[in-house]
Order: C-alpha cells, then sequence, then structure tokens
C-alpha cells in the first residue's frame, strides 16, 4: 500500500513537464510566426513606398502646360446630346513637331486626333482632323486648326474642337516625334507595306527625323514589306510629298494601330520601359488611376473604325491664312462625325456650329455639301519621272529628240510640275481631295494639252522644302543648298547626290567644275543582306554599317 501510495506523487511532475514543454514550443512557434508576418509587412510596406515613389517620379516627368478643364467645357450642348456620347471617353491627341522636348503652345500641332472609347465595349475609333481645315480656333479668330495650339497651348486647342464639333473633350495628351519613335523602338518595330512612291520619300524623312529626334537609323532599300524601327516609323507617319495630307493621316492611323497592337502583346518590363522613356515628351492631364484602368483591361480595348474630319471638303485659298482645308459644311460635317463615333444617326448640331459653318462659308464661298469621302488610298503615290519623254520630229524620219526630266516642282494648290533642263513644263499631274492623281500631258509652250490655262508658276517648290524662282528655272540656272528630291542636294558650284534605298560605298567620281569650284559626288552602290546605309543621328550623314537584324 505505501508503494501505491506514492505512485501519484512520482507521476505529477512528470505530466506538469510535458505541458510546460509544450508551452514553450508553442510560445516560440508563435514568436516565429510574428516575426514572419512582420517581416512580410515590411517587405510589402518597402514595396509600397518604392512603387509609389517611382509613380511619383515616373509622374513629375510628365509636362503640364496650363490646363483648365472649366475652360475648355463646352456649355452650348443639350442634355439630350450630352446624354448620346455618356458612355464614351473622349481624348484629344496632338503631335507637335518640336525640335525639342517643348510639347506646350508655341508648336503647331502637325497631328490632331479625336480618340473615343466605348467604356463598355472597348471599341476604340479616331478620327483624324486634318491640319490646315479652316476652322474657329477658340478664341473667336479663323484660321487653320493647327494654329490654335500654337496659340494657346492644349486649353485653346480642346476648346476650338469642343466648339468647332459639338464635342466635351476634357482630356488631352501631346507628344512628339521623338515620343513615337522611341516607344516604337522599344515595342520592336512595326511591319509596313510600302508602295513604290513611299519609298522613293522615304529616305530623305528618315535623314530629317535622325537630325530631329538625335535617334540613329537605317535607309530602307526596297518598297514592299519592310519591317520598320522608330525613326523610320515616324519618317512614314510623316510623309506626304507624293499625294496628300489627306493621306498622311492614314499612315499615321496606321502607325497608331500596329504599335497599339504590339503594346497590348508587350510584357510588363517593356510597358515599364515606355513609360519610363517616353513621358518626359508627353503632355497630358489623364490621371495615373485613368492609365492603369487602361493598363491592366488592355486586352478588352480594339481600334474599330477610323476617318479623316472634314469628311466632305474642298480647297481654296483663304486670304492671309493661306491655301486651306475647307469643311463642305461644317454643320453636315458635324453630323458625319457623330455618326462616326458615337453611331448617331439624327445628330442636330447645336447654335454654335451652324454659326461658325455661316462664317466659313461666308468667308470661302463653298455653300453646298461636298461629297463624302471615307478613306483615300496611299499606294498610288507620285514619283518624279527619271526617264525621258520622247517627242517625234514632225516632217521628218528622223530620230525622235528628247525631252529629259530634270526636276518637279509643287504649287501651293498641290499640282506637281515636271520641268526639263531649260526649266519648261512637260507634264503636270493634279491629286483631287480624294488622293486620286490626274496626269496632264503639255505642249511645246508648257500649256495642259486640250485645256486652257498655263500653270507654270514662279516661286513653287522643286521637291521637299526647296523654293524655285522664276530666275531659278531659266536656262543654266541652278538651286542653292537644297533637296531636289529624296538624298539630292544642289549646289551653286556642283552636284552631290545619293539614291534612295542605297548605301555609301566609298566609291566616288569627280563632278563638273562651276566658277572654279569643284564639288564631289557621291556614287551610291546597291546594298546585299549584309550591309545598310546608317544615318548618324549627330550629321544626318549616311554611313556604311551592317545590317540591324529586323
Amino acid at each position: 500500500m505505501p508503494i501505491e501510495e506514492k505512485m501519484p506523487e512520482t507521476e505529477a511532475p512528470i505530466g506538469r513537464s510535458r505541458k510546460s514543454k509544450r508551452k514553450i514550443k508553442t510560445r516560440k512557434q508563435i514568436i516565429i510566426r510574428r516575426i514572419i508576418i512582420l517581416s512580410v509587412l515590411e517587405v510589402i510596406t518597402l514595396f509600397c513606398i518604392f512603387s509609389y515613389a517611382y509613380v511619383r517620379r515616373t509622374l513629375n516627368q510628365i509636362q503640364h502646360p496650363d490646363f483648365a478643364v472649366e475652360n475648355v467645357e463646352n456649355k452650348d450642348l443639350t442634355e439630350e446630346n450630352l446624354t448620346k456620347m455618356k458612355g464614351y471617353w473622349n481624348i484629344a491627341a496632338f503631335g507637335v513637331d518640336s525640335r525639342d522636348n517643348s510639347v506646350g503652345k508655341g508648336n503647331n500641332s502637325d497631328v490632331i486626333m479625336i480618340i473615343s472609347i466605348n467604356q463598355e465595349t472597348g471599341e476604340v475609333r479616331i478620327c483624324s482632323v486634318f491640319r490646315d481645315s479652316y476652322m474657329s480656333i477658340g478664341n473667336g479668330s479663323y484660321n487653320k486648326i493647327n494654329a490654335a495650339y500654337a496659340v494657346g497651348g492644349p486649353e485653346l486647342a480642346v476648346k476650338a474642337l469642343n466648339q468647332d464639333l459639338d464635342l466635351n473633350i476634357t482630356d488631352y495628351i501631346t507628344f512628339n516625334w521623338k515620343a513615337v519613335a522611341t516607344g516604337v523602338n522599344i515595342l520592336g518595330g512595326v511591319d509596313v507595306e510600302l508602295s513604290k512612291a513611299e519609298f522613293y520619300y522615304i529616305n530623305s524623312y528618315i535623314t530629317e527625323t535622325v537630325k530631329v529626334t538625335k535617334i540613329g537609323s537605317t535607309q530602307l532599300e526596297h518598297a514592299g514589306m519592310n519591317h520598320l524601327d522608330g525613326v523610320q516609323a515616324v519618317a512614314y507617319a510623316r510623309l506626304r510629298e507624293m499625294d496628300t495630307d489627306y493621306a498622311r493621316t492614314e499612315r499615321q492611323r496606321k502607325v497608331i494601330a500596329l504599335s497599339y497592337e504590339k503594346a497590348k502583346k508587350a510584357d510588363l518590363a517593356t510597358v515599364n520601359s515606355l513609360a519610363g522613356n517616353i513621358l518626359s515628351m508627353v503632355a497630358t492631364n489623364i490621371s495615373w488611376q485613368d492609365v492603369m484602368n487602361v493598363a491592366t483591361n488592355v486586352s478588352k480595348y480594339h481600334i474599330g473604325e477610323t476617318g479623316g474630319f472634314p469628311f466632305s471638303r474642298g480647297e481654296g485659298d483663304v486670304g492671309r491664312k493661306g491655301d486651306c482645308v475647307i469643311p463642305a459644311t461644317l454643320e453636315s460635317n458635324v453630323k458625319d462625325l457623330h455618326k462616326l463615333l458615337f453611331d448617331d444617326d439624327d445628330y442636330q448640331c447645336s447654335e454654335t456650329v451652324k454659326n461658325i459653318s455661316a462664317r466659313i462659308i461666308s468667308d470661302t464661298g463653298i455653300t453646298k455639301k461636298g461629297t463624302y469621302v471615307d478613306h483615300v488610298g496611299t499606294d498610288n503615290g507620285y514619283i518624279p519621272q527619271s526617264s525621258t519623254k520622247k517627242e517625234t520630229a514632225e516632217g521628218t524620219g528622223s530620230e525622235t529628240k528628247e525631252s529629259k526630266v530634270t526636276g518637279t516642282s509643287v504649287d501651293a494648290n498641290g499640282k506637281i510640275y515636271e520641268t526639263d533642263e531649260s526649266g519648261k513644263v512637260i507634264r503636270i499631274y493634279e491629286t483631287d481631295a480624294s488622293g486620286n492623281t490626274k496626269t496632264h500631258e503639255t505642249d511645246a509652250n508648257g500649256n495642259i494639252i486640250d485645256e486652257s490655262e498655263n500653270d507654270n508658276p514662279a516661286g513653287t517648290k522643286i521637291g521637299p522644302g526647296i523654293n524655285m524662282t522664276a530666275a531659278e528655272s531659266s536656262p543654266g540656272s541652278t538651286v542653292s543648298g537644297g533637296n531636289i528630291g529624296p538624298g539630292i542636294t544642289t549646289k551653286a558650284s556642283g552636284t552631290e547626290s545619293s539614291s534612295a534605298g542605297t548605301t555609301a560605298s566609298g566609291a566616288s567620281s569627280s563632278a563638273s567644275e562651276s566658277s572654279g569650284s569643284t564639288a564631289a559626288s557621291e556614287a551610291a552602290a546597291a546594298t546585299t543582306g549584309q550591309s545598310a546605309a546608317t544615318v548618324s543621328p549627330g550629321s544626318g550623314n549616311v554611313e556604311t554599317a551592317e545590317a540591324i537584324p529586323q
């Protein structure tokens, strides 16, 4: 019995010891868990702090010209018309041709687009506004619409669009060409089919764009399908010498659509690189939250219908404003615009638009509604003839004499003239408002055959950026310091030339001497797949370089 009575006394300490060990183990686990939780929270907190700092630093790169929403809101719209536009996020996009990174007033807006996003379906519709369109610029004056941005920056430009087009846009984004080139490069380039006319001119634009953006690129070698880098894509979007500004806006919308499709497939690192590199070249009042909402649902959005405003149009000289695109009429075009953007088949214009339309009619004399033009082609542009025109000598069985095409010129109305070595016009090309080109043959006096008018104006352009006066078109005269065609420069003392789509091979030939001075003429050799013409950012000079894999 004593032994049995002592048994409980020996078991009690063992039970307490086990319980105490379990309690100690539990306390250690709790402490470890707390440490882990605190560590995770600390990491999350640091991540949030650094993310916030990164976002703030990124956003601080964006330029913010003066823009007050209350100054651009359209208070002339009826409740009914405002209701029809609900559910759409409308943004004005401007592209400025600034030689620095400035994107505020003082810069003409070469690109004007209205981007309308259906927030329910994700469809994005884009309408370009032709920069030379004669309309109100928002301050009581009438001019080419791109003057609004130059005079008052994005605020006046958006106000003008709202007044002229019965819109209520309160968000905008402005970019320069360097931003576009940088963005396309980061996305890996875009694939574009080049017509022969586009190829003929694009290399001179590539050279110019390299000089402006300070971004290197290569000259293209052929028409047809090409993989374009950022500078080449910008050059393509700026082309207009071979056709019209209407066709140029088609190219601009094509580059945007192709870039957007690449951006939709981009990974996080690429998107981050886009934001970090181009925001300093952009101005906008769009909030970061709105940007993130689109970014997180990017697969939902797709580009739908596009167009160019005014759809029905004429062209004319409006005094000191110069040659303008005339809405025919503004009121009917605004109705067509609301049908394109908002599927509104029965839009009724405001009194403001009716009054502006009446003023445009009074200033221009264009009173009737014009023909609606949906899209214009980009594949049938004008190419200066390098061959010779043969004319049969009458009354003799002799050899035909040749009238060689040595120059081209473009007058203020867009007519293109081919001239021979004596300055005589031998062929005229005219592009209508739909982008179609018509050829006129001329007689020995430069008159259009079977037509009464004589179109051989002085003071017209010989290719991109060069003026030709009557004196310069006389026999034996030369043009000093300008581009007659892609890559061709003329000087009073001689001629320098490099053919579009070729690379300098180092071979050179002596050029003719004039007044005791000599100019070297670089011979351009056609490239193979081993090398490509590289344009140096510092000078725009073409150099031979290894081909960049596309």
